[in-house]
């Protein structure tokens, strides 16, 4: 460690030590103040009073160290000059040749078709649903739905509870869980649920959650075939908000119970 190092360490040694006698010094005092005999008490303060001196003192030590320590380990131990660094001749660049012709690149076959991405347009409602529509509130333009948290269970709140975007067979029931604000009763909403283009399950029923608060949708197929399934919800006709989450594994098949056994029959 270098002199300038020490020194700072030592400064911060006294600094730290200043720090730590006033703290415990005051310590000290309040509590002497809830002791009942008064000697007992007169020599806490005594020495808390003591301990809070012995801290400016350290404290103004550590400023003399600071401010005065590098001259005096100077003066005491002269500093070595340092040796200066010597240049190192730089070698002189070669010529470099110049090719006199340079090739003329032939033509770069360009493709004859040129892939397009495809569209993804706003999910809408399938018509089969829309004829259950028998409302006439429509969502207010401040209507919000947060994004949706698929989880296996919600807590009392209906918060989903570990909320994921993979699923192990066996699934069971699922939950889709969301936030809202600035809905209106008597709104439809409607929550489906999509491996694909098949429909797995169908909420949609006048609204009647009040105006904002925690909310859910949730699906129980017979069972869930591994693949990517989607979330889509919508106030009116409109679309809010969807989400995507995986299943793995195969589904657990279904064991045929065995055919009973004949009773024996009694013969007269």
């Amino acid at each position: 460690m270098t002199i300038d190092g020490t020194i700072q360490l030592v400064a911060l040694l006294f600094f730290a030590g200043f720090g730590l006698a006033i703290w415990v010094g005051w310590r000290e005092i309040r509590a002497a103040t809830g002791l009942s005999y008064f000697m007992l008490r007169r020599e806490r303060v005594a020495r808390g009073w003591q301990l809070i001196a012995l801290g400016f003192l350290l404290g103004a030590g550590g400023l003399i160290v600071q401010f005065f320590g590098r001259q005096a380990v100077y003066t005491i131990v002269p500093p070595t000059p340092s040796q200066t660094p010597s240049l190192t001749p730089t070698g002189t660049p070669t010529m470099t040749l110049t090719a006199s012709i340079t090739p003329t690149p032939s033509i770069t076959p360009t493709p004859s078709i040129t892939p397009t991405p495809t569209i993804t347009g706003t999910p809408s409602l399938p018509e089969a649903i829309t004829v259950l529509f028998r409302e006439t509130v429509t969502p207010p333009a401040e209507a919000a739905l947060s994004p949706l948290q698929v989880a296996r269970t919600l807590n009392n709140l209906n918060q989903a509870v570990n909320p994921s975007d993979t699923f192990e067979n066996p699934v069971g029931r699922l939950y889709a869980a969301f936030t809202y604000n600035n809905l209106l009763d008597g709104i439809r909403w409607t929550a489906i649920w999509y491996r694909g283009d098949e429909i797995l399950c169908v909420e949609t029923a006048p609204w009647d959650g009040g105006t904002g608060g925690f909310g859910f949708t949730e699906c129980e197929p017979t069972f869930w075939p591994p693949g990517e399934y989607e979330i889509q919800m919508f106030l009116g006709e409109v679309w809010f908000v969807s989400t995507r989450f995986t299943i793995v594994g195969e589904p657990p098949t279904a064991t045929p119970s065995p055919p009973p056994s004949p009773s024996p029959s009694a013969t007269p």
